[in-house]
């Protein structure tokens, strides 16, 4: 699967999207090497990240979520333990990339 950058600024100015996430692709737009590779090292964070996101958001929904509106309606701190522990799970799965 390729992986795409939304949008860019080529070093001419250009204004580009969906540009493919390859050495070959930016030097030949024109950007040096090491411009490039930090590009790359961007996207590539950048689409880590929304995969993780996208990843708690779907455990969030099926797994936490229900447990949240039982604390809701039973109002037990049993309930409200189970909820954060559930998230806090969730949280470990789908852990976010650390910032450098």
């Amino acid at each position: 699967m390729t992986l795409f950058i939304e949008s860019l600024v080529a070093p001419n100015g250009d204004a580009l999207i969906n540009i493919p996430a390859d050495i070959q692709t930016l030097l030949g737009i024109g950007f040096s090497d090491e411009a490039a590779q930090v590009v790359l090292t961007r996207a590539f964070t950048t689409a880590k990240l929304a995969t993780v996101v996208a990843g708690r958001r779907a455990a969030y929904a099926r797994e936490a979520d229900p447990m949240y509106l039982e604390w809701q309606y039973d109002g037990t701190a049993e309930k409200e333990k189970d909820w954060r522990a559930k998230v806090a799970e969730i949280k470990a799965r789908f852990p976010l990339p650390e910032d450098k």
